[in-house]
């Protein structure tokens, strides 16, 4: 298939590799965005262990 050319100057080929690569950087920008938000945070709450000194 033979791409036309438009008169006005813009190339349709170049419009559309700017499509794809603005997809592309949306579909990866939203992944790296869900797998590091949804990414299980570290813990930094520690076992307490009561002192035997307390009555309840």
């Amino acid at each position: 298939m033979r791409w036309k050319i438009s008169r006005h100057g813009h190339d349709s080929r170049t419009i559309d590799l700017l499509a794809i690569i603005a997809l592309l950087t949306l579909v990866l920008g939203s992944g790296w965005y869900l797998a590091t938000s949804f990414a299980t945070q570290p813990s930094t709450t520690a076992f307490i262990v009561p002192s035997q000194s307390v009555h309840w």
